[in-house]
């Protein structure tokens, strides 16, 4: 009986080294596998929104200053008030270029009688968040004395803020606060 097992067990390794041997041998079926490069950032990602013609997310060159990223929205509107941007900054990636119209009247009080709010007129139609008083905080919507007091506070202890996100670092600010002060407030650094 051992004869057969033998005479069975060379059949199959015969069969195998042959099998192994065809595949080595053929020629290669199908395309071969091309890797691509990774794609590669070719500049800063940013987003301009407002009075522009344009809104959306365009993809600029890096060193690209911010009137660049307005000229690629299609250009301001006429009603836009460019005084509240440094059209000179460079850009970030990740910037969020808001261009706001220019209001008569934009700077919001709160009535104590009512939860609304109504424009009062200023010199300027924005509030500049790193150089506000505490009244001229309050008279954001949904800025009270509370939060007034602790924008301030932050802006002691860590410095000037460059955007309207950098607001959520203040505890108390949600992101629906944020879009209530967003057409009434600038972050220019040299007012």
């Amino acid at each position: 009986m051992k004869p057969i097992w033998n005479i069975l067990i060379g059949v199959v390794i015969g069969l195998l080294s042959a099998g192994l041997i065809l595949l080595v041998a053929s020629q290669p079926r199908g395309q071969a596998v091309t890797l691509s490069n990774p794609p590669t950032v070719s500049g800063v990602v940013v987003y301009v929104s407002g009075a522009i013609r344009e809104s959306g997310v365009y993809t600029m060159p890096f060193g690209s200053r911010v009137q660049d990223a307005l000229q690629a929205a299609g250009g301001a509107l006429d009603e836009a008030y460019l005084g509240s941007l440094n059209l000179a900054a460079p850009l970030r990636d990740g910037q969020h270029i808001f261009v706001p119209a220019a209001y008569d009247t934009p700077t919001p009080t709160r009535e104590k009688s009512s939860a609304t709010y109504t424009p009062t007129p200023t010199s300027s139609p924005f509030i500049n968040i790193n150089y506000a008083t505490q009244e001229e905080l309050e008279s954001l919507p949904g800025i009270g004395a509370v939060l007034a007091k602790r924008i301030l506070a932050y802006r002691a202890k860590y410095g000037f803020f460059n955007s309207l996100q950098d607001l959520l670092k203040v505890y108390g600010i949600k992101p629906q606060t944020l879009k209530l002060i967003e057409p009434y407030v600038t972050f220019e650094l040299n007012p």
